[in-house]
């Protein structure tokens, strides 16, 4: 019994102020003030009478009464005037001594009923600050409960947020073909550390949004870059003029970064992805020094895809080789074919590839009303199944149809997610 007494938390400290005891010092103060006769001392004599029968005339004795009533009236003056400095000092000292009562007994009050709700103000006006980190098996960000109060406000599309600068020490290799990416020796990985942040415990649907290529028209990826909200990824042709300065431009406004690789279309040779184009008719060895002389074009991107390498992508035994090395490099993958049945998410999947899949093309038909029907059956995609990655370029219609689709989602309780926010959270098909 003792001991669980002993445990309870102390209880609040009660102050009891006498009021009465307060009461009677303050009127015996004052009562000091109060003037005090003094027994055996008789009114002031009047020199008059005794100085009548030594002055004959009326002058004379006029002036004599005169001299003798100021200086009479000079030493009563003096005595009130010391009787009233007394009585103040008895009124100073008397307040003196009430002042620090009234003081104790407010502090006290305010001790006994206001001392926990200033602490709480206190407590509540220290900032604090909010660091997301990276964790490598994360999928993203990884955030304490602190952390989970902002989640609405990082997640807009819109908000300014911090990227990492590229390269990053540790995470690149140098080459004959360039820097390359590589994953670092404390187990950091370019795509992690690259990516746009974002809070994973919002629950709502998400979609991707990945447009390119870009680099190629120097005023569609100007105004890509500038015009859509940094929420929006971005796919560079490794073949861009001034590559480097488009990627860091794209992400210090928040942008992540894809870099597309030229992988043999099924219309080869009329449609050309460019120099270093891998195909299915040339060995394995070919092909990755292909890859390589591609992922050494630049720095700070966070994975690959391929948005018209169709065959490339589509034949199993060319793929696989090219899919262990971006995974080996700490690199996503995004399968922008998926539509067509390619092989490429399911071979990632079996390599412990991180992945998205692409859900359609918004704009393979370049009209409004097109883009319009492609975004609702993207969205009904989202709702479905949590997540979903649209693919487009940067024509003018689909960069003003994406502007104004983005500002909607909000209401629509659709979250815009960077790509990597999706990565493994679509399923296999």
């Amino acid at each position: 019994m003792a001991t669980a007494a002993a445990k309870k938390a102390p209880s609040k400290a009660k102050f009891a102020i006498d009021v009465a005891a307060i009461r009677r010092s303050v009127v015996q103060a004052f009562q000091k003030l109060k003037p005090k006769r003094k027994k055996g001392l008789a009114a002031p004599i009047d020199g008059e009478r005794t100085l009548s029968t030594e002055i004959d005339t009326g002058v004379e004795r006029n002036l004599v009464t005169r001299r003798i009533k100021t200086v009479m009236g000079s030493a009563v003056g003096k005595a009130k005037a010391g009787a009233k400095s007394q009585r103040l000092r008895k009124a100073a000292m008397a307040v003196a001594m009430v002042l620090p009562l009234f003081g104790m007994a407010g502090i006290a009050a305010w001790l006994y009923t206001g001392a926990e709700e200033t602490e709480r103000e206190l407590e509540a006006a220290i900032p604090r600050i909010v660091v997301p980190v990276l964790s490598p098996d994360s999928g993203g960000i990884v955030h304490n409960d602190t952390a989970k109060a902002a989640a609405p406000s990082v997640n807009s599309p819109y908000d300014p947020v911090p990227m990492v600068p590229a390269p990053a020490a540790g995470l690149i290799e140098d080459s004959p073909r360039g820097p390359l990416p590589r994953i670092g020796a404390d187990g950091r990985t370019p795509w992690q550390t690259y990516a746009r942040p974002f809070f994973h415990d919002d629950k709502r649907p998400r979609i991707a949004m990945v447009v390119g290529p870009m680099g190629i028209s120097a005023n569609a990826t100007s105004r890509a870059i500038e015009g859509l909200p940094g929420a929006v990824t971005l796919a560079f042709s490794p073949s861009a003029d001034q590559l480097g300065v488009w990627v860091d431009q794209a992400r210090r406004l928040g942008h992540e970064v894809m870099l597309e690789l030229p992988m043999e279309p099924a219309d080869f040779p009329r449609s050309d992805p460019g120099p270093n184009t891998m195909l299915v008719s040339l060995d394995p060895d070919r092909n990755q020094q292909r890859l390589l002389s591609t992922l050494g074009r630049v720095s700070g991107y966070v994975g690959v895809t391929s948005l018209s390498g169709s065959r490339f992508g589509g034949t199993p035994d060319s793929i696989r080789p090219i899919l262990n090395e971006i995974n080996r490099r700490g690199l996503m993958f995004l399968d922008a074919q998926a539509g067509a049945r390619s092989p490429a998410a399911r071979e990632a999947t079996k390599i412990g590839l991180p992945r998205a899949i692409g859900d359609g093309f918004i704009d393979e038909v370049p009209s409004k009303a097109a883009i319009e029907a492609q975004l609702r059956n993207l969205e009904e995609a989202a709702r479905l199944d949590g997540a979903a990655v649209g693919i487009a370029s940067a024509y003018p219609v689909t960069l003003d149809q994406l502007s104004q689709w983005i500002a909607t989602l909000e209401a629509k309780g659709i979250v815009l997610a960077p790509i990597t926010a999706l990565v493994n959270k679509q399923a296999d098909r």
